[in-house]
């Protein structure tokens, strides 16, 4: 997948020769140390407890204190329907950009549910939305909502009981899958196959079986027949226990020579796709199974290249995918040519100026701190989406949406008008 480049907007931060989104720095400074939070799930109020509370936890925190969870559950928490969507289970959206893009576009459905049950709308500062994306993102990182059923009918389909045993049928090529049941996690997967991969792509070619696809889903719903039944939703002692560090997994990624082969938003290697792409994986299951799909051509591409094969332990697997996870999903390039058609189509230019002219009913968006980052952004649409729905219906503009990446070619916009000034 081709790169965003490294100029665009957002790379505020340098790094030796490198440059990383601004996204990323935060992200990966709030999410470090997540330490065991043993007592915390998904949906629960969080207990104080300074001393031993998590990143993970202080996003939890937010979530609870900003009242998001009177309209919205939580990987379906406890069961209960709530008015909003399901901020992990539904999820729509795939990055920060596309998370304030729904915010946006939710508000006056939003507004009208709260003034309903009268809440008052809280206001959110960027550290508050870094604390509460990061809390929403790392449990959609974990979420592996599988379909036990649709698993058996593709563990047939992929031949994988040609080598693996598993309730009493299969092959004996490989380890009887039943005893592995336990540890059906796309964690231990992504680690086994990358540590046993090359054995096992030359053992299928011996037996003239052709390596599988994953597609999207699938490596979820197989992990759901291996494990039995249906995975619970994601809860932060769960998170606690298997998420990794994406500040350590971006000192292994560099260590092990990844970038020589790998650009992470832009920077690094061009022999295969650029990891930092946004867009790439909705949780570590598909992650893994991208991992699958492409382990034999990278094997066959590091022996060409004399890159030695190292085998990686299970935290150094969670800390590698954790990095690339968040390095995704925080992109925040976009197309300033796109986002200035953007900005006139959707009638911002009628209230706001983007530069040395325009109309002042609201904020010159080229002077605003708005546009420094995704979580800045985010948190500028949410603080002043009241007066805005107020102003709009005074003139009686319509309310815009924004889909896809409208939003972030919006902003690579206003940044570029920005860096002018």
């Amino acid at each position: 997948m081709d790169s965003q480049g490294t100029g665009g907007p957002g790379r505020t931060r340098n790094e030796g020769d490198r440059t990383v989104p601004h996204g990323v720095v935060l992200l990966i400074a709030l999410l470090a140390g997540t330490a065991s939070t043993r007592d915390v799930r998904a949906g629960e109020k969080v207990k104080e407890k300074p001393s031993a509370i998590s990143p993970l936890a202080d996003g939890a925190r937010v979530f609870h204190a900003k009242g998001c969870d009177r309209c919205h559950a939580i990987s379906g928490a406890a069961g209960e329907r709530r008015a909003g969507p399901d901020l992990v289970g539904g999820r729509s959206w795939q990055d920060v950009m596309q998370f304030a893009g729904t915010l946006w576009n939710h508000t006056p459905r939003m507004l009208e549910a709260m003034r309903e049950q009268e809440i008052e709308r809280p206001t959110m500062s960027p550290e508050e939305m870094e604390k509460l994306v990061g809390y929403l993102f790392y449990l959609s990182f974990l979420d592996e909502p599988g379909d036990a059923q649709r698993g058996r009918e593709l563990f047939e389909k992929r031949s994988c009981g040609r080598c693996h045993q598993l309730a009493g049928r299969g092959g004996s090529v490989g380890p009887r899958l039943d005893e592995l049941a336990p540890y059906a996690t796309s964690l231990f997967m992504a680690q086994a196959l990358w540590n046993h991969g090359p054995q096992m792509a030359a053992k299928m070619a011996e037996l003239g079986l052709e390596w599988p696809r994953l597609e999207a889903a699938d490596l979820a719903h197989i992990l759901a027949f291996i494990r039995g039944k249906e995975r619970p939703p994601a809860s932060l002692e769960r998170v606690s226990a298997e998420c990794g560090s994406p500040r350590a997994g971006k000192a292994l990624f560099e260590q092990r020579g990844c970038l020589g082969c790998h650009a992470v938003a832009g920077n690094g290697g061009r022999v295969g796709p650029d990891l930092g792409a946004p867009h790439r994986w909705r949780n570590f299951a598909e992650m893994a199974g991208t991992l699958w799909n492409h382990g034999p051509v990278m094997w066959v591409k590091m022996k060409e290249r004399g890159v030695p094969f190292a085998r990686v332990g299970e935290r150094e697997m969670a800390d590698i995918m954790a990095y690339l996870y968040f390095v995704q999903f925080t992109a925040d390039g976009g197309d300033p040519t796109r986002g200035g058609r953007i900005f006139r189509e959707k009638s911002c230019a009628g209230c706001h100026a983007a530069g040395t002219e325009g109309p002042a009913v609201g904020p010159n968006l080229a002077a605003s701190e708005a546009p420094r980052s995704s979580l800045h952004w985010a948190s500028a649409m949410w603080n002043h989406a009241l007066a805005m729905e107020v102003k709009l219906r005074q003139t009686g503009i319509p309310w815009p949406r924004f889909e896809d990446d409208e939003m972030r070619d919006l902003v690579a916009f206003l940044h570029s008008r920005r860096e002018a000034r």
